[in-house]
């Protein structure tokens, strides 16, 4: 895993989103009940700055064209089936901070 970053868990209070600079697409950096989440920043069917845009619940609606993904799932919301989920990164609190991971490419699984 490649470390992107560190945020103080006080700068996610109240439902704040975060964005770690991790070119070319950044990572969103938030907490859904209690938990630390992080998925890419760029929007995959735009490439706007999710950060940007509007969060409601434990979603955050893109700012270019209103999709909605879930901040703990990246998967989108709505409008269904028009681009797939945001990619996940790992996420976990260590002490006054969330560390944010870049877990690398998924691996194919041969002969299963």
């Amino acid at each position: 895993m490649r470390f992107i970053g560190r945020v103080p868990i006080a700068q996610l209070d109240h439902g704040a989103m975060v964005r770690l600079a991790d070119p070319p697409f950044d990572a969103l950096v938030a907490i859904v009940q209690e938990v630390p989440c992080a998925i890419e920043d760029a929007c995959n069917h735009g490439g706007a700055s999710l950060s940007e845009g509007e969060r409601r619940g434990s979603c955050v609606s893109c700012p270019m064209h209103g999709y909605v993904f879930d901040l703990s799932s990246g998967q989108l919301v709505s409008p269904r089936g028009l681009c797939g989920p945001q990619r996940r990164l790992v996420a976990r609190r260590e002490g006054t901070d969330v560390v944010v991971l870049d877990p690398g490419p998924p691996v194919a699984l041969l002969g299963g």
